[in-house]
């Protein structure tokens, strides 16, 4: 029981170390140069490198002592009312995405994106087709059967990344003391990104503008 008690407490004192030696980033986003906020929940705001122990957090899943590594996620776009749905997606490098036709014609997925070519062809309706994203970089979508329909993928290099609400401000996971690089990117404004100083503990204001 005392062994028991012993190594509850030691756990107990752990995690409150771990949590009081966080720090974490916050802030706004501004699209300065590009008119109103209306789509300012479009952007991507994610951490350049953060530390492997960082990493294995945030894709660990369940409880002590049964966590495990929840591996590369597959996230799902539908081409629906002749649109990609969701338009903008944010995933991590090695993640995969299923490309869902349910609308009642035909469409094609592809992209011409450095960072993810690919070419799904011409697809009747109800076919699934899955597609490995490798590279961080934002990936343009269409379907050559309707011009009109575009969406993006924004694929960061880890899964410390956040979605701005609709008025711009964020809040990216808890990181160690250290220097890190911060970018936002947005599919139609750009990439911006700014350097900053992480504390042992507290948040770190930092509000940037495309």
């Amino acid at each position: 029981m005392r062994t028991r008690l012993a190594i509850a407490c030691a756990l107990s004192w752990l995690l409150i170390a771990a949590a009081s030696s966080a720090g974490v980033i916050e802030g706004t986003v501004t699209p300065r140069h590009h008119g109103p906020r209306a789509h300012l929940s479009d952007a991507v705001v994610y951490v350049e490198r953060v530390p492997p122990e960082v990493e294995r957090k945030l894709t660990t899943k369940g409880f002590w002592p049964f966590k495990k590594h929840a591996g590369s996620r597959v996230w799902t776009v539908v081409q629906v009312d002749r649109r990609f749905d969701p338009d903008v997606l944010a995933i991590a490098a090695g993640d995969r995405i299923a490309f869902e036709n349910l609308d009642s014609i035909y469409h094609s997925a592809f992209s011409v994106s450095a960072a993810r070519r690919f070419d799904l062809g011409k697809r009747s309706p109800g076919q699934r087709d899955t597609v490995t994203f490798d590279r961080p970089g934002v990936i343009n979508l269409h379907c050559d059967i309707h011009p009109n329909m575009v969406g993006y993928v924004v694929v960061t290099p880890n899964h410390a990344f956040a979605f701005p609400d609709s008025v711009g401000r964020y809040r990216l996971p808890d990181l160690p003391a250290g220097s890190y690089t911060v970018h936002a990117v947005h599919p139609a404004w750009g990439d911006v990104k700014r350097k900053v100083e992480v504390a042992k503990r507290g948040p770190v204001a930092l509000d940037m503008d495309f």
